[in-house]
């Protein structure tokens, strides 16, 4: 097992993993009666080591391995697995390293069209909702900006139950606050 001063923070979940060989690519959902299925191959290099799966049933989230050695590393990646220092049972680590690689592809979506990303959360953490807005992140970047007010403006309105923002810069997610005079 890795040791945890060593572990690698992921930028979107905050999951930090023993090490970054494992991409993912060929994600897929649908939506169930009972939830979201969805499915991802997971690669290293070049080579794939199986798929991350989740039914949309209710269930758990599963990894199948190509062949029984990755079935052996893949689970002790996701053994190694920490958010804040706890440790997660199998199916919440592939359930974040889903959730990464959704942010990362949104992401990348919004530079291509100079657009921002901007996420909010309740007061005990839990993810709220995800906006893109159709202005470039260094418009939000200064407290003093008009667009950084308006857009604050409008996300308190849409979703007043949220109560901490944050955009994606580039490279850092970054709070969302109106200076203390207007808020």
């Amino acid at each position: 097992m890795s040791d945890p001063k060593n572990l690698i923070r992921l930028p979107h979940t905050g999951l930090q993993v023993p090490h970054t060989r494992y991409h993912l690519a060929n994600f897929q959902q649908m939506e169930m009666t009972c939830g979201i299925a969805y499915n991802a191959s997971v690669y290293e290099g070049e080579r794939i080591v199986g798929v991350i799966e989740n039914k949309g049933n209710g269930g758990g989230t599963w990894f199948n391995p190509a062949t029984y050695e990755d079935n052996r590393a893949v689970h002790e990646f996701v053994t190694a697995c920490r958010v804040d220092d706890q440790t997660l049972y199998d199916g919440e680590a592939l359930d974040h390293l889903i959730t990464e690689h959704e942010t990362a592809q949104e992401i990348a979506k919004c530079a291509r069209r100079r657009h921002t990303l901007i996420r909010g959360a309740y007061a005990d953490g839990l993810p709220a909702v995800s906006v893109t807005f159709g202005t470039p992140p260094l418009w939000l970047q200064h407290p003093d900006s008009p667009v950084r007010s308006r857009v604050m403006g409008e996300l308190k309105a849409s979703d007043p139950d949220v109560t901490m923002w944050e955009f994606w810069t580039g490279n850092a997610w970054t709070p969302l606050t109106l200076p203390a005079d207007t808020e």
